[in-house]
């Protein structure tokens, strides 16, 4: 019994550069999508990390001026 396999098709160097061509399209299309997905995470994990920094500075008990002042001796 042969394998299934899809056939191969013979296609011209010009079908095969059309082909080409058109899955680079999609390619680069997906990684554009992709940046535009990991910026936004990005922007989504600044936000959790200025959230964490905000809710520590209102339960240090400490006023900005303090933690200003703590934070440019750093």
């Amino acid at each position: 019994m042969a394998g299934r396999g899809r056939r191969k098709q013979n296609l011209t160097l010009d079908e095969q550069l059309i082909r080409t061509e058109e899955e680079i399209d999609e390619l680069e299309l997906r990684m554009e999508e992709l940046k535009k997905k990991k910026e936004e995470i990005e922007e989504q994990i600044a936000g959790q990390k200025k959230e964490a920094l905000y809710q520590a500075a209102i339960h240090s008990g400490k006023s900005m001026e303090e933690i200003l002042a703590l934070l440019e001796r750093v």
